[in-house]
């Protein structure tokens, strides 16, 4: 007998069949959950729960997902008792089990299903997802009659939620796709069957539309010099390589079309040679003068919001770090954390401007960043305006430098600090920390807010300062590395 699938198996085999085998037959070869992935499964956890609050006296199917068979027989029920709205309804059909996300009876009998996505536009990949859905539940005998996806509304502005979802009708996309849900699930029936793993180039496909688990294993062998790496290279030039065997920047043909940084950029990789542009560095750097601030924000971007008079994935800033460089050399550190739950934003802006002198300009890694914090914080706070406004007018950009004037193989595809600082100053790396990148420093924030544990709380606070830290300086070390450089 056929092993069942499940929606997200299903999904998984659109994606690649590869990942599809390997999530069944050799799981263990996936890369532990991230902290990323981790923050969007609870993100949609609460926006799945925020949702049903639209659909007052709708039964949940509250059976564990381990039960599958118990929770389908308890969705019947409901069904047979003349439930109108039922939200985690389950279905078998086809040796292929779904969850609905809501289930909506019709005056005439018939049944919209209703997926709910914490993102801010409906996406095309949500309409394979609920087509499988559609086909499993009118296998069942569920008559269906629209198929609707619940987004969130990006205009909504707290508190008041009322508008939070907005809803777009994609039952004609998903009737263009049904046919296919049948062919497609006897052939991945037969594929996981199988006792060999399937061979599957790499290729973009392995990142989207979502990032498989198993990118580690299959590239195992690639290492930092696939051709995918290569900086703002179309899909379509990808996928003309893929095609002809090719996933190594060593073997691509020397006349394939590639632009200037393009091509800049693979001989840098093969030959490992470093392009510097001294004249240009002492250039910018001659823009800067004393005292030198470096500064670094931390922000949350949450589905919901939960702070007066913000929207959607709007940024929360609730940490920033600032070293000063004086012109005697003496170096001097300044910080602030927001630990509870309410809003931070007018304590960063108060500590901000207390910090930054009135003159000396603001050295920050990837500018837009900083800049669109600073510019959502002026427009909540508009008392502050004119202090946001002067420090927005001085940042300057040290990634800068790195675009265009610093270019070493050791930082591979990217130039961010993460991949600039460990080259360049050795000694400084994010390896060794507990939070590592700004993702985590999201998950640390909103535990240390939400926490019981005085303990657990005082060492996440002292992990989350040590990250933001390093994060200026770091930048202190790249200046005066770039400094003796020249």
């Amino acid at each position: 007998m056929a092993r069942n699938l499940s929606k997200s198996k299903y999904l998984s085999g659109l994606q690649c069949e590869k990942r599809l085998w390997l999530e069944i037959n050799d799981p263990d070869r996936a890369a532990p959950v991230s902290e990323l992935q981790q923050r969007l499964f609870d993100q949609g956890k609460e926006v799945g729960e925020l949702a049903r609050s639209h659909f007052p006296g709708g039964y949940l199917i509250y059976i564990d997902r381990s039960r599958i068979f118990d929770s389908a027989r308890e969705t019947e029920k409901a069904i047979s008792r003349g439930e109108n709205v039922i939200f985690e309804a389950s279905f078998i059909h086809d040796d292929t089990i779904v969850l609905c996300d809501i289930i909506a009876k019709n005056d005439d009998g018939t049944w919209d299903i209703i997926e709910v996505k914490s993102a801010g536009e409906v996406k095309p990949e949500y309409i394979p997802d609920i087509a499988v859905q559609k086909y499993v539940a009118e296998g069942s005998g569920l008559t269906v009659r629209k198929t609707k996806i619940m987004y969130i509304n990006k205009e909504c502005v707290y508190p008041n939620l009322s508008n939070l979802f907005l809803t777009e009708d994609i039952t004609e996309e998903v009737r263009q796709l049904i046919e296919e849900v049948s062919a497609n699930i006897r052939t991945f029936k037969e594929l996981v069957m199988n006792e060999v793993e399937p061979e599957i180039v790499i290729g973009p496909h392995c990142s989207s539309p979502y990032e498989c688990p198993f990118i580690e294993y299959c590239w195992r062998d690639v290492g930092d010099r696939s051709v995918f790496q290569i900086p703002n290279f179309s899909l379509a030039k990808k996928m003309s390589l893929r095609e002809r065997g090719i996933l190594l920047i060593d073997h691509i043909p020397h006349d394939f079309p590639l632009s200037h940084n393009q091509r800049d950029y693979v001989s840098r990789r093969l030959t490992g040679r470093t392009y510097i542009n001294k004249k240009l560095i002492r250039e910018m750097l001659s823009q800067l003068e004393f005292p030198i601030h470096f500064l670094d924000f931390e922000a949350d971007n949450p589905t919901v919001p939960r702070l007066h008079g913000m929207r959607p994935f709007q940024l929360i800033v609730f940490q920033l770090s600032c070293h000063i460089l004086n012109e005697d050399g003496r170096l001097e550190h300044f910080e602030y954390l927001h630990v509870d739950m309410s809003d931070p934003r007018e304590g960063v802006i108060e500590r901000l401007i207390n910090i930054v002198n009135k003159k000396g300009p603001v050295v920050v890694y990837n500018a837009s960043f900083e800049r669109r914090v600073i510019n959502e914080l002026a427009s909540a706070f508009p008392n502050y305006k004119a202090e946001l406004g002067s420090i927005n007018s001085r940042l300057w950009d040290q990634l800068n430098i790195f675009k265009s004037h610093y270019k070493h193989p050791g930082f591979g595809p990217s130039n961010s600090l993460k991949c600039v600082l460990p080259v360049l100053v050795p000694h400084l790396n994010y390896q060794e920390l507990n939070v590592s990148d700004g993702t985590e420093a999201q998950v640390f924030w909103n535990t240390i807010i939400r926490t019981d544990d005085d303990e657990g709380r005082g060492k996440m606070i002292n992990d989350l300062k040590e990250y933001c830290t390093l994060d200026t300086l770091g930048m202190v070390e790249i200046h005066k590395f770039l400094q003796s450089l020249i």
